[in-house]
């Protein structure tokens, strides 16, 4: 049985944080057929998914997902995690110089 190792048990404490935020989280091939997709957080129809290649080191999906975690904080944090594109209503109601 493979050595558990440090990185590998915080990937899994930070897979669980994510899933607990609703986030769907998937490992998958990236490139493919001369396309390169991008890893990262997505916003589609109401729900969130992170897209990680699953071809990175464990180095670069602890990465990927604490920085998956803090953009849900500071979206959290500026009341738009259910709104994460809306511009704020003040700016929308500025009028605009030109």
């Amino acid at each position: 049985m493979p050595r558990v190792t440090k990185k590998q048990l915080r990937l899994n404490e930070l897979e669980k944080q994510i899933k607990k935020k609703g986030v769907d989280l998937a490992y998958e091939r990236l490139k493919f057929a001369g396309l390169i997709l991008k890893s990262g957080l997505c916003w589609f129809r109401g729900s969130y998914y992170l897209f990680v290649d699953r071809l990175l080191p464990v180095d670069a999906r602890i990465d990927m997902l604490e920085g998956a975690l803090a953009e849900l904080e500071e979206l959290a944090a500026n009341g738009r995690l259910e709104r994460p594109f809306e511009q704020d209503r003040e700016s929308e109601d500025q009028p605009k110089n030109g």
